[in-house]
């Protein structure tokens, strides 16, 4: 399950950054939304390597070469983590007038530091060869407060970028621009299905804990599904606001691209 679904998601995000990096490259001379144009770009490709690190194959390949158990799930959560955080450097730099924006960039890059400097000392403490940071071991109290730090993050932060979202979404609609209305609408949703898969884990974790868990095999299918559909929908989205907004530009020379 997990190979199908991380390894369409790869095939999404290699398409999704190729095309972010190539209008940040063409608009890099613009002052306006400069951050997002770099945010979106980095955003896409972490989560290229991030999904392709979830791949069994090539986790267990990753394992392999660097001689470190679990380095493939820490790697995946830490471009997890990375994904998040340029999201909303993304969307604060579109929603965000001048005066606030530096303030709120280094509020958000603070709390995904800390939120890394947390994840570290965890995954070093628990690591071993007879543990793997997924739910199974959920028996193991370091994998479970490690997952939970991560998967609060995931769940705070995608519900930060589906309200901007939904709010630009909404603005957007208002003014005409279909293209963009669309694809922020979808990323809006994507990011409410990025918060059911924390979620989804989430509350596993604490059943398990309470002693009453749901069953770990729907897990294993739930879990996995609504992370794929969230990065689908998420990058899809998104570059159908990027067309959206260059749609706009070309049709209102004066208006701000991003």
């Amino acid at each position: 399950m997990d190979g199908i679904v991380f390894g369409l998601c790869a095939l999404f995000g290699i398409a999704g950054t190729v095309l972010s990096a190539r209008e940040a490259w063409r608009q890099r001379d613009r002052n306006e939304y400069r951050i997002a144009r770099f945010a979106r770009a980095v955003a896409f490709g972490v989560c290229t390597v991030g999904v392709i690190l979830a791949v069994p194959p090539i986790a267990d390949l990753t394992e392999s070469v660097t001689g470190m158990h679990n380095a493939a799930k820490l790697g995946a959560h830490f471009c997890a983590v990375l994904w998040c955080g340029s999201l909303q450097l993304m969307l604060v730099d579109w929603s965000y007038n001048h005066e606030v924006l530096r303030a709120s960039v280094f509020a958000r890059i603070a709390f995904a530091v800390c939120v890394l400097a947390a994840m570290i000392p965890l995954f070093i403490a628990t690591t071993d060869e007879s543990v793997e940071f997924t739910t199974e071991y959920a028996t193991a109290p370091g994998v479970t407060v490690y997952l939970m730090v991560y998967l609060a993050y995931v769940a705070i932060t995608c519900g930060e970028i589906a309200f901007l979202c939904s709010g630009m979404a909404l603005s957007a609609r208002q003014t005409g621009h279909a293209w963009t209305a669309k694809g922020l609408g979808m990323s809006a949703v994507a990011a409410v299905l990025g918060v059911a898969y924390a979620a989804s884990k989430g509350s596993y974790l604490v059943t398990h804990y309470l002693g009453h868990p749901w069953p770990l095999s729907t897990e294993e299918i739930v879990s996995p599904t609504l992370a794929g559909l969230a990065v689908v929908s998420l990058i899809t989205g998104l570059t159908l606001a990027m067309v959206g907004r260059r749609r706009a530009s070309r049709e209102l020379p004066t208006s701000q691209t991003a």
